[in-house]
């Protein structure tokens, strides 16, 4: 335990690894805002389950977010040899979402939904391009157990930007309009343009590159570096399912089942976000013990658990006392599950190709939140919640079973 307290605070000392504090805020706010907190608004409202489901389609631009990688990781911007090549396709990004969340501040759902879900959009496409450009970062920037360290920081960044984005805005729509709200929320991408300017990223060459090297080279290494690359696709996209078709649909289930907006502020956002950093510093530490499939497999595990404490929470009602409990037990799990994952998605890459390789692993781990959990809210509305999240617990299994075939074909290298 010394020791690894004592490499922790070595590696807390490293100037690099702090950004990512930042950037992980930065990332994760505008994904929870069009992902969660927008179907809780709408449903306060009285937006259709079904069509809050369907907006899990905004997400799409995360799953198709390795068609312009390429692009990030190999085109120079003006000003790419001065501050570097990833740096200026960040700046600009997020300046682009600063704008689409003003925009989205002005929009109603009860007036125009079509409206609205251009904006989001928008507003997905911006954020799917800053965290290309996250991701490629970290990686680029960050070695060994830097990479891990960072990747927790990052993880306890993007926890706080969950708080801001879904507790924060729950408790100020108690008080406020959801427009003034959203317009609040800004501050998140701000403090990212703060963070992003202090990543020490190589400067950029300038240099001509073809398609071959644009576009066929990243894949062609990845699948190259990557033996049983079919197989490894559909692990990546099976150990998300679960956790995918739950996720969406959590907020709205809160305000059906009978909490107020406050109770719901208080125990999934406030109490649930500094649970997961927890979880997120929790599973910093075991990586530096542990390899990264058993990890996986046992958190996957008890991963199921979590959809039949939901499922009962859903028969006994509005209960608090379950209510934190089930959120304890959920978020210590989602922190320490979010920090291994990460970690294991950033080794599968080359930092030649960072942003497009792991653009592309993400893009499949985003396929459940975006294209499948779209059909979450008909899935709720049919099968009522106790047997909705009993479902999402099977969801599970194909991934279990997946990962164990592959310590197999690990095993065999």
């Amino acid at each position: 335990m010394k020791s690894v307290l004592s490499k922790l605070k070595t590696l807390s000392t490293k100037g690099n690894i702090w950004p990512f504090l930042g950037l992980g805020l930065a990332s994760q706010a505008p994904v929870n805002l069009i992902g969660g907190t927008l179907k809780y608004w709408f449903r306060t409202e009285g937006v259709d389950l079904g069509k809050i489901g369907l907006f899990g389609l905004v997400l799409i631009p995360y799953t198709l977010k390795f068609l312009w990688a390429p692009f990030i990781d190999r085109i120079n911007l003006p000003g790419a040899t001065r501050f570097g090549r990833k740096k200026i396709w960040g700046l600009l990004t997020q300046i682009l979402l600063m704008c689409c969340l003003f925009v989205l501040s002005l929009s109603s759902p009860t007036q125009n939904l079509t409206s609205v879900f251009a904006v989001c959009l928008m507003i997905a496409f911006a954020s799917a391009t800053q965290d290309i450009v996250i991701d490629a970062l970290r990686i680029d920037t960050l070695e060994g157990d830097e990479l891990k360290e960072g990747t927790s920081a990052y993880q306890i960044g993007a926890r706080i930007g969950m708080l801001g984005a879904v507790a924060g805005m729950i408790f100020l729509s108690a008080h406020v309009s959801w427009q003034t709200a959203y317009q609040i929320s800004i501050i998140s991408i701000v403090l990212g343009f703060i963070s992003l300017c202090f990543v020490r990223e190589k400067k950029a060459e300038i240099k001509p590159v073809n398609f071959q090297e644009l576009i066929i080279d990243p894949f062609k290494d990845f699948i190259l570096r990557n033996k049983h690359f079919g197989l490894l696709c559909l692990f990546v996209v099976a150990y998300k399912l679960c956790n995918g078709v739950l996720g969406p649909m959590a907020y709205p289930f809160y305000y059906d089942v009978g909490f107020s907006a406050e109770q719901i502020s208080i125990v999934s956002g406030t109490f649930g976000v500094f649970v997961t950093m927890f979880g997120v510093v929790l599973g910093g530490i075991v990586m530096l013990k542990y390899a990264y499939r058993p990890l996986l497999f046992c958190l996957g595990f008890v991963e199921i658990f979590t959809s039949l404490a939901f499922a009962g929470l859903a028969l006994v009602g509005p209960s608090m006392p379950l209510f934190f409990a089930v959120i304890l037990f959920d978020n210590i799990l989602a922190g320490m599950g979010g920090a291994v994952w990460v970690a294991y998605l950033s080794t599968l890459c080359n930092r030649k190709f960072s942003g497009t390789q792991y653009a592309f692993l993400t893009a499949l781990n985003m396929v459940p939140l975006s294209v499948i959990a779209s059909s979450g809210g008909f899935l709720a509305k049919f099968m009522g919640w106790p047997l909705f999240f009993g479902f999402t617990g099977i969801l599970m299994i194909p991934a279990l079973c997946i990962l164990k075939y592959c310590d197999r074909l690990f095993e065999k290298k």
